[in-house]
Protein backbone atom coordinates (compact mmCIF):
# COMPACT_ATOMS: atom_id res chain seq x y z
CA UNK A 1 0.00 0.00 0.00
CA UNK A 2 1.57 3.98 -0.84
CA UNK A 3 1.16 6.45 1.76
CA UNK A 4 -0.97 9.03 0.71
CA UNK A 5 -0.62 12.61 1.47
CA UNK A 6 -3.17 15.51 1.28
CA UNK A 7 -2.14 17.79 -1.32
CA UNK A 8 -2.92 21.45 -0.10
CA UNK A 9 -4.51 22.18 -3.38
CA UNK A 10 -8.45 20.82 -2.82
CA UNK A 11 -11.36 20.33 -5.03
CA UNK A 12 -15.07 20.08 -4.86
CA UNK A 13 -14.26 16.51 -3.67
CA UNK A 14 -12.24 17.15 -0.62
CA UNK A 15 -8.43 17.61 -0.77
CA UNK A 16 -6.46 15.84 -3.88
CA UNK A 17 -4.41 13.22 -2.25
CA UNK A 18 -0.81 12.30 -4.06
CA UNK A 19 0.76 9.15 -4.03
CA UNK A 20 4.68 9.23 -2.34
CA UNK A 21 7.96 8.46 -4.50
CA UNK A 22 9.86 5.85 -2.07
CA UNK A 23 13.65 7.12 -1.86
CA UNK A 24 15.85 4.60 -3.18
CA UNK A 25 18.53 2.96 -0.64
CA UNK A 26 22.28 4.73 -0.72
CA UNK A 27 24.27 2.14 -2.00
CA UNK A 28 26.87 0.87 0.28
CA UNK A 29 29.13 3.06 -1.37
CA UNK A 30 27.71 6.15 -0.31
CA UNK A 31 26.99 4.64 3.39
CA UNK A 32 30.36 4.47 4.35
CA UNK A 33 33.76 5.96 3.58
CA UNK A 34 36.91 3.75 4.22
CA UNK A 35 40.39 5.21 4.35
CA UNK A 36 44.09 3.99 4.97
CA UNK A 37 46.56 6.00 6.28
CA UNK A 38 50.24 5.19 6.83
CA UNK A 39 50.96 7.40 9.80
CA UNK A 40 54.81 5.50 9.96
CA UNK A 41 56.52 2.93 9.57
CA UNK A 42 54.73 1.05 12.28
CA UNK A 43 51.50 2.96 12.78
CA UNK A 44 48.32 2.47 10.28
CA UNK A 45 45.60 4.40 10.54
CA UNK A 46 41.97 3.03 9.09
CA UNK A 47 39.08 6.07 9.33
CA UNK A 48 35.60 5.08 8.51
CA UNK A 49 32.81 7.73 8.54
CA UNK A 50 28.92 6.37 7.64
CA UNK A 51 27.36 3.62 8.54
CA UNK A 52 29.18 -0.42 9.38
CA UNK A 53 25.94 -2.59 8.90
CA UNK A 54 26.01 -5.88 6.59
CA UNK A 55 25.93 -3.89 3.52
CA UNK A 56 29.05 -2.00 4.56
CA UNK A 57 31.51 -4.07 7.04
CA UNK A 58 33.28 -5.83 3.81
CA UNK A 59 34.91 -2.87 3.26
CA UNK A 60 36.01 -2.16 6.41
CA UNK A 61 37.06 -5.59 6.49
CA UNK A 62 39.13 -5.13 3.43
CA UNK A 63 40.81 -2.23 4.66
CA UNK A 64 41.95 -4.19 7.40
CA UNK A 65 43.51 -6.94 5.17
CA UNK A 66 46.57 -6.70 4.15
CA UNK A 67 50.16 -6.72 5.60
CA UNK A 68 49.27 -4.04 8.86
CA UNK A 69 51.94 -2.76 10.30
CA UNK A 70 52.85 -3.29 14.30
CA UNK A 71 49.96 -0.86 15.32
CA UNK A 72 46.68 -0.22 13.59
CA UNK A 73 44.07 2.26 14.92
CA UNK A 74 40.44 1.86 14.00
CA UNK A 75 39.05 5.54 14.00
CA UNK A 76 35.65 5.50 13.96
CA UNK A 77 35.03 9.19 15.17
CA UNK A 78 32.92 9.52 11.93
CA UNK A 79 30.51 6.75 12.26
CA UNK A 80 26.70 7.26 13.10
CA UNK A 81 25.69 3.46 12.89
CA UNK A 82 27.65 0.19 14.27
CA UNK A 83 25.76 -2.55 13.40
CA UNK A 84 26.42 -6.59 14.55
CA UNK A 85 28.33 -7.01 11.14
CA UNK A 86 30.68 -3.98 12.00
CA UNK A 87 31.34 -5.70 15.31
CA UNK A 88 32.29 -8.68 13.98
CA UNK A 89 35.02 -7.26 11.78
CA UNK A 90 36.29 -4.99 14.44
CA UNK A 91 36.57 -8.20 16.62
CA UNK A 92 38.09 -10.08 14.19
CA UNK A 93 40.84 -7.75 13.40
CA UNK A 94 41.77 -7.48 16.96
CA UNK A 95 41.95 -11.58 17.55
CA UNK A 96 44.02 -11.70 14.10
CA UNK A 97 46.80 -8.54 15.30
CA UNK A 98 47.01 -10.58 19.35
CA UNK A 99 47.77 -13.67 17.28
CA UNK A 100 50.29 -11.82 15.67
CA UNK A 101 51.71 -9.90 18.20
CA UNK A 102 50.09 -6.78 17.39
CA UNK A 103 48.17 -4.49 18.28
CA UNK A 104 44.52 -2.58 17.89
CA UNK A 105 43.01 0.56 19.29
CA UNK A 106 39.57 2.01 18.40
CA UNK A 107 38.44 5.62 18.64
CA UNK A 108 35.19 6.14 18.99
CA UNK A 109 33.15 9.05 20.59
CA UNK A 110 29.67 9.02 19.09
CA UNK A 111 27.14 7.54 21.99
CA UNK A 112 25.54 4.86 19.44
CA UNK A 113 28.93 3.49 18.38
CA UNK A 114 29.84 3.53 22.21
CA UNK A 115 27.21 2.13 23.83
CA UNK A 116 27.33 -0.78 20.73
CA UNK A 117 30.97 -1.40 22.45
CA UNK A 118 30.22 -1.19 25.93
CA UNK A 119 27.11 -3.83 25.67
CA UNK A 120 28.91 -6.07 23.71
CA UNK A 121 32.55 -6.15 25.93
CA UNK A 122 34.49 -4.98 22.80
CA UNK A 123 35.85 -2.46 24.91
CA UNK A 124 37.36 -5.15 28.03
CA UNK A 125 40.24 -6.94 25.15
CA UNK A 126 40.54 -3.51 22.60
CA UNK A 127 41.84 -0.43 23.96
CA UNK A 128 38.61 2.45 23.25
CA UNK A 129 39.81 6.07 23.04
CA UNK A 130 37.58 9.27 22.71
CA UNK A 131 39.81 10.91 20.46
CA UNK A 132 42.44 10.52 17.75
CA UNK A 133 45.05 12.02 19.21
CA UNK A 134 44.87 10.13 22.48
CA UNK A 135 45.03 6.82 20.77
CA UNK A 136 48.29 8.14 18.64
CA UNK A 137 50.12 8.72 21.69
CA UNK A 138 48.58 5.88 24.34
CA UNK A 139 48.57 2.98 22.03
CA UNK A 140 51.40 0.48 23.25
CA UNK A 141 54.05 -0.27 20.78
CA UNK A 142 53.48 -4.42 20.79
CA UNK A 143 56.93 -5.21 19.23
CA UNK A 144 57.34 -9.09 17.65
CA UNK A 145 58.52 -11.15 20.49
CA UNK A 146 61.61 -13.36 19.82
Amino acid sequence: MTDRIPSLRGSRDGPVLHATVPRPRLSADNLLEVRRTRWSEDLLIVSAAGEIDLATAGRLEHALRGDPPAITVLDLSEVTFLGVAGLRVIESAAARAHAEHRTVGVVASTRPVLRLLHLFGIDVHIPVYRHLANALHEVPDVSPRP
